[in-house]
């Protein structure tokens, strides 16, 4: 039998309103509280209890089908070390992707995939947080938001995420986050461009060409050297950013990534690698014969 629904406070140490197993595989430690690092849920939830992950300071990533239909109240307070979220998106269902983002108000690293699992996309939602700020001479207390990540958790229609949404909104990441996080943003947007415009695919070129040393070193750190190798050979991209990049690579003492970078710069360099003129320096190298 499927399993549909998650009992409240099922990942809490903090125990209530709920009774204590009736009995415990001996010598295996109780998974709840911070002990918890990552979550996965089955497509067949449909419901979480109210707090059934409440303090879970340990969990990092969570994934889940957006057709989950109800997250109890404060289901992920204490969550604060949550950085990954990992959905799948079922066509044709009400998106629970809106209410999961609302209540996390941290950066966040978003596997965006379809319901059969493939990685469409991978977004980050940066964070923000709200202040109570009291104006004495009025007697009122009034609300201040600091942060972008308030608005990008607004990229919906209804319950469906707007990608054309999301990449407007980059001018006010660019002003706000620090460069480390906007450049990674328009990478993850540029390798994986779904609903990526040409206008915002231009304003995210521009962005990394400014800050081709913090993208290179992002992902060096993160060990994704796949988009490193996409950035480093993409065109839009001169001989002076590759040098930022190399220096990057060389600073983090990643001896792969330096070897990568190097091996691009080489090829570029190379009568070959440059555009259009590898058949003309094999034209111009052929040897001629005649006969006579």
């Amino acid at each position: 039998m499927p399993v549909t629904e998650f009992a409240g406070y099922l990942f809490s140490d903090t125990v209530r309103r709920r009774e204590p197993p009736p009995c415990e595989y001996l010598g295996e430690p109780e998974l709840c509280g911070s002990r918890v690092e990552e979550i996965i849920l089955p497509d067949t939830i449909r419901k979480v209890g109210a707090y059934g992950f409440y303090n879970c300071s340990g969990l990092k990533r969570l994934s889940c089908s957006s057709a989950v239909e109800d997250w109890g109240a404060g289901v992920f307070t204490g969550c604060t070390g949550l950085r990954c979220l990992d959905i799948r998106v079922a066509e044709g269902r009400k998106s629970c992707f809106k209410d999961i983002l609302s209540e996390l108000h941290q950066t966040l690293s978003v596997n965006y995939r379809s319901g059969s699992g493939t990685l469409l996309a991978k977004l980050i939602f940066p964070e923000f947080f709200e202040e109570s700020v009291e104006n004495t001479p009025a007697r009122i207390i009034m609300r201040e938001m600091h942060g972008c990540g308030h608005m990008y958790r607004y990229c919906f229609d209804g319950g469906d995420f707007r990608f054309d949404e999301y990449d407007r909104l980059f001018p006010h990441v660019k002003v706000q986050e620090k460069p480390e996080l906007a450049v990674r943003l328009a990478l993850y947007r540029l390798y994986w461009p779904c609903g990526l415009r040409e206008s915002a695919e231009d304003e995210y070129w521009d962005y990394v060409r400014t800050h081709a040393g913090e993208g290179a070193k992002g992902l060096i750190e993160r060990g994704e050297r796949d988009i490193l190798g996409f950035m480093a050979r993409s065109a839009r991209l001169g001989e002076d950013e590759i040098k930022k990049m190399i220096e990057a690579a060389a600073g983090s003492g990643d001896a792969q990534s330096s070897a990568l970078l190097l091996d691009v710069k080489h090829r570029r360099l190379s009568p070959a690698g440059r555009t259009g003129q590898g058949e003309e320096a094999k034209r111009c190298g052929r040897k001629r014969t005649f006969e006579l």
